[in-house]
């Protein structure tokens, strides 16, 4: 980004075994190298100057305590924005979001655009996912690669890679489309029957019929100058000023008479992070007793529905296929102790072969038992074999692909052939994400519900896989 401090990826290394020789200047060089950086992606993620400043220096403190932990010196970049994102997370939920957040001022001499671009890429960033922001944000402005964006966001880079090149091409076509919602209504009648009321804000939907009208409309196509480069717009946009008061205050907690406080606060990033909550700039603000409370339902009524989805019969149907759970073969031993072969229950004494006292004498031509010679009057059962259950073959997993179509999301269909099998979802590949298990008898099936990993425009095709413990693999297609 132009104006901050370049460091290339030798100097991170370099910074890394200082701060974790613990030498005097490696704070200070690390401040100078990314405050400016971090503080601009914590005002991203808290959108308040105060907020952003207590997560930057939280951040730095706390890297300052754990650099022991980082395996490798040449992770250094992606862990440093890693906690940045971790520590301005917790703040958010522990602290809420004030009534009236104050923004930073903006850092001057560091962008070169006029008001009216702005506004523009602004509107088109607005249609976008929250995650879309972010991962734009910190590739096209931060310079990370997938590799750290993967560290940073708790995704394989493939993943990274696929979200972040959708969110590229989401941002072409959203802008696209505010341009000519903006300046093309008195040239093409479709454009105000599509856009809507001028000056009202365009929604991902609205962005999506426009951006179709744009590539097969000649007037509009000229429009919108869809050539223009994403990190150019990127770029456009302002970048918080970090405080003035903020290096002597990093700075001075660092030194050795603070170390308890810096205890305190490395000890706060213990707890695992929570995801963020992304909002618009202009969704009202929540007090932050409500935000709380409200992050709590909405965590309880996701592991409720967990819960549901994985208990068998859950939606009221019976035997509907959804997460079945497979019969014990027929033959297969009981899990109840009395029924285990040679246990003492007397109405299966007979079956056991030891002979049954009569208290009477019979004339049935049955053979007594006879005596051992060693042990008069003992008497000995004749030695048995206990019956053994058949071996149950175990079956084969077969899966079958989905199609969204315009959806979001669809069911692959996994089933048991041949014998009962375990299952569980291993991975997935391209933008979308599954999960799940279980176990299924022969002939069973179960579903797996599969779904986008970005919620932006959705435009043209995309594909991606299930793979599973098997071995198997499901594909998975859409065509929006």
């Amino acid at each position: 980004m132009a104006g901050w401090p370049t460091i290339d990826r030798a100097d991170d290394q370099r910074l890394a075994q200082a701060l974790r020789a613990g030498h005097t200047t490696a704070m200070a060089e690390l401040y100078d190298a990314y405050a400016a950086r971090l503080y601009d992606y914590c005002h991203v993620l808290l959108r308040d100057q105060d907020l952003a400043a207590q997560g930057l220096h939280d951040s730095l403190i706390i890297i300052q305590e754990r650099i022991g932990s980082l395996p490798d010196a040449r992770l250094f970049r992606g862990w440093l924005y890693a906690v940045t994102r971790g520590a301005c997370l917790r703040r958010r939920a522990e602290s809420g979001i004030p009534e009236n957040r104050q923004k930073a001022r903006e850092a001057e001499g560091l962008v070169e655009t006029d008001e009216s671009t702005r506004r523009l890429v602004h509107a088109a960033l607005m249609v976008l996912g929250g995650q879309q922001r972010e991962l734009l944000d910190l590739a096209l402005r931060h310079e990370l690669d997938p590799h750290e964006l993967a560290e940073i966001l708790n995704e394989t880079p493939q993943n990274a890679s696929v979200l972040l090149e959708q969110a590229r091409n989401d941002l072409d076509d959203a802008f696209a489309a505010v341009v000519v919602a903006a300046t093309g209504r008195d040239d093409c009648p479709s454009v105000a029957a599509l856009a809507g009321p001028e000056g009202r804000p365009l929604d991902s939907e609205t962005c999506g019929r426009l951006a179709r009208h744009i590539g097969n409309c000649p007037i509009c196509g000229l429009r919108a100058n869809r050539k223009v480069a994403t990190a150019r717009l990127l770029h456009a946009m302002p970048i918080a000023a970090v405080p003035d008061d903020m290096r002597p205050r990093v700075l001075g907690t660092a030194t050795p008479q603070y170390a308890d406080m810096r205890a305190t606060v490395a000890m706060r990033s213990d707890p695992p992070r929570p995801e963020p909550e992304y909002e618009s700039d202009d969704e009202p603000r929540r007090r932050p007793g409500v935000w709380v409370a409200v992050g709590a339902a909405a965590f309880g009524v996701l592991v409720l529905a967990g819960i549901l989805l994985v208990l068998p019969g859950s939606g009221g149907k019976e035997n509907s296929g959804n997460q079945a759970i497979a019969a014990p073969p027929s033959g297969s031993p009981s899990e109840d102790p009395s029924d285990s072969p040679g246990s003492a229950s007397p109405s299966k004494t007979k079956k056991s072969g030891t002979p049954t006292p009569t208290p009477t004498p019979s004339k049935s031509k049955t053979p007594k038992p006879k005596h051992s010679s060693k042990s008069p009057g003992n008497t000995q059962p004749p030695e048995t074999t206990p019956t053994q259950p058949p071996a149950t073959t175990p079956g084969t997993l077969t899966v079958s692909g989905c199609d969204m179509k315009w959806s979001s999301h669809c069911s692959v269909t996994v089933t048991a052939e041949g014998g009962p099998v375990s299952w569980s979802v291993s991975g997935t590949s391209g933008a979308i994400r599954a999960g799940g298990s279980g176990d299924l008898g022969t002939g069973e099936s179960a579903h797996v519900t599969v779904s986008r990993t970005y919620s932006g425009i959705c435009i043209g095709g995309g594909s991606g896989s299930v793979s599973f413990s098997s071995g198997a693999s499901a594909g998975v297609q859409w065509n929006c």
